[in-house]
């Protein structure tokens, strides 16, 4: 009997063992800088769209803080290096090279959102202002799509010319939308488009201030009916003036799931 129940208590202490010490081995996966918003700054020199050596590794030690298990946001810019073409051109090379990084040093692909890059031709010709930037967050946060198996969800808003007002029915509809998610730790990607709206010498700058204007209009809402503001990323903020006529299609806002 005595043999019978050390054997038994054996097997539990082996179980709990590999149990535990497993649960210890993938919370390994996540360091102290994957449990909250963190970010670091890849700096790049000029009209160069690749991480120097330097840069590569601290990057590296900051990914090995956070953890290979963690989920990552990435953006980039670039200054006035050459027309706005070549401009932006390489700061998307410099978006793609940190996105590769990232999955070169093991974190899983689905991990690594790699979501705008632009041409910051407000800005000094600074490594600030050529550079891409990553923000942390925990896996969870990463995609519910993903990891809760949720189907699409996309809400269309569109706009009167020159205006960010949300009808009363898209408001209901943005609040519906939350009140689904609001349990869950989904993200939610907005874009907006602004046609030529606005005309005049800075039609571009003007109108693309409008489509933010939109962005924000949405916030409002998603944070007023219960969705954490870190949750809202704000993707992709366009002028099409240039390509398409001033119509409804071309003045639309969406909130999706990520």
């Amino acid at each position: 009997m005595k043999k019978s129940f050390s054997l038994v208590l054996a097997l539990i202490i082996i179980v709990g063992s590999a149990v535990f010490f497993g649960a210890i081995a993938q919370e390994r996966d996540v360091g102290p800088k994957c449990v909250q918003w963190n970010s670091y700054r890849v700096l790049f020199d000029k009209s160069d769209g690749k991480i120097s050596g330097e840069s590569a590794k601290a990057l590296a030690a900051f990914i090995k803080d956070a953890g290979h298990d963690c989920g990552y946001r990435l953006y980039a810019t670039a200054s006035k290096e050459g027309n706005y073409g070549k401009a932006y051109d390489i700061a998307g090379r410099r978006l793609n090279a940190t996105g590769d990084f990232l999955k070169a040093q093991g974190v899983k692909p689905e991990m690594v959102l790699a979501l705008s890059h632009w041409v910051d031709d407000g800005a000094a010709d600074t490594n600030t202002a050529r550079s891409a930037i990553l923000y942390t967050l925990p896996k969870q946060g990463i995609s519910c799509r993903q990891y809760e198996k949720r189907s699409p969800v996309q809400v269309d808003l569109f706009f009167y010319s020159q205006s960010y007002v949300i009808s009363s029915q898209i408001k209901a509809d943005l609040e519906t939308f939350a009140a689904s998610i609001r349990d869950s730790r989904c993200n939610v990607e907005l874009t907006a488009l602004a046609a030529k709206e606005f005309t005049g010498a800075d039609a571009a700058k003007t109108n693309k201030e409008l489509a933010k204007q939109r962005v924000k209009a949405i916030e409002d809402i998603l944070t007023a009916a219960g969705i954490d503001s870190d949750r809202l990323v704000d993707t992709n903020v366009e002028y099409v003036g240039d390509q398409k006529p001033n119509v409804v299609r071309s003045r639309l806002a969406t909130a999706s799931l990520m």
